[in-house]
């Protein structure tokens, strides 16, 4: 599981990095970034919370 994480993140790292450095202007390609940072965190963080939750919960 965590090698899968790894992966996207690499991915996504790489995406963002390629978008960068490419001729697409600085705003346009802030803006992007922000979006897709947010977008991310709205879909990691609450899975994240979610499996610590139930991991607290498993061992009652």
């Amino acid at each position: 599981m965590r090698l899968w994480i790894a992966c996207l993140l690499v991915m996504i790292i790489g995406a963002h990095i390629a978008m960068w450095t490419s001729d697409m202007p600085r705003d346009l390609a802030l803006r992007l970034t922000l979006i897709n940072a947010a977008g991310w965190a709205v879909i990691l963080l609450p899975a994240w919370a979610v499996s610590k939750w139930a991991a607290a919960h498993k061992h009652r």
